[in-house]
């Protein structure tokens, strides 16, 4: 990646002595990501699916496949710098679920965990691709779980990364947030992008300067969607908990299966590692002092580490 960085710094100083404007930032941003996903080795990629064109990213391989999720209102770029990090044979699945990245509403503007759920399944069997890794960070980890309780007979190994999808003990600041009628993780302005940026990161990487308000402003855009993706959301929850969903770990869950967390996730709270341990008892364990919410962000080397050994000891 630090080539990457080496190649960018040209750029940033040419902006920044010169009168940067909104059009030079966003182009600006985009070579970032498109620099980021060549180190990487990940290419774009669609596939139509029943209501909707699912973007994503991959990189051939012949060893394990992993499908990799990102979490609520963020999207397929979350794991470039995890990506970059795994070992080169590794094939790897990137989507953008629906509503997120490039990856655009629905058709029937269902957001329900469980039919996010359905349209990875028909992306994956899109592909031809009958087993594989699934890993997921926050929604994307619920997702995961919702995927190997529903599918498990494709699944090789289950990692849960910060993952929502089961109700911690100690109740977040963000749970606690929610109760109060404020959603720190839909930013409406600077001040709120700002304030949720600091939120779901303990140690986060350097985003500097023109990057960040080009960022901002994608990030805006998006208030009326993300609103509409919580709210099916909060109905999933529902759902799932008619349906037994936690029965349906115990019962359906027993791939090999790593769950990974930050201990200082202000949005979902460590404590909820004891209660995927109790239905899914034969999980591995990685807590990580000093880390938020994006453990694969934040130390991404290590993250991409500990998932190597998981995965190699499988083979």
């Amino acid at each position: 990646m630090h080539v990457i960085y080496r190649g960018l710094i040209g750029l940033f100083v040419t902006l920044t002595l010169s009168a940067c404007t909104q059009s030079q930032q966003d182009s600006l941003l985009q070579t970032a990501v498109e620099m980021a996903r060549d180190a990487a080795d990940l290419k774009p990629g669609q596939s139509q699916l029943d209501d909707v064109t699912m973007s994503y990213l991959e990189r051939p391989g012949s060893g394990p496949v992993l499908l990799l999720l990102h979490g609520f209102s963020a999207n397929k770029d979350t794991w470039v710098k995890f990506a970059y990090e795994l070992p080169d044979h590794y094939r790897l699945i990137v989507p953008d679920l629906a509503g997120h990245g490039d990856t655009p509403a629905p058709a029937d503007q269902n957001y329900d965990l469980i039919r996010q759920t359905e349209r990875l399944h028909q992306l994956m069997n899109n592909l031809g691709i009958q087993r594989f890794h699934i890993a997921g960070n926050s929604m994307g980890g619920a997702i995961s779980a919702i995927y190997s309780s529903r599918y498990p007979q494709q699944i090789e190994s289950l990692t849960l990364i910060d993952a929502a999808g089961v109700d911690a003990p100690n109740p977040s600041e963000y749970m606690q947030a929610l109760a109060q009628g404020q959603n720190p993780l839909i930013a409406t302005d600077e001040a709120s992008f700002e304030y949720r940026m600091d939120f779901v990161m303990e140690k986060a990487p350097p985003f500097p300067w023109p990057l960040r308000p080009a960022l901002m402003r994608k990030t805006l855009a998006r208030v009326d969607i993300n609103r509409a993706i919580f709210d099916d959301m909060l109905a999933t929850r529902e759902r799932l908990e008619q349906s037994g969903f936690e029965q349906q770990l115990s019962d359906q869950v027993s791939m090999p299966t790593l769950i990974i967390w930050g201990a200082q996730d202000r949005v979902l709270d460590v404590s909820a590692v004891g209660v995927f341990k109790q239905f899914i008892p034969h999980a591995e364990v990685q807590i990580y002092d000093g880390i938020g919410h994006l453990p694969m962000v934040e130390i991404p080397e290590q993250t991409a580490d500990r998932y190597h050994r998981f995965i190699s000891a499988i083979q």
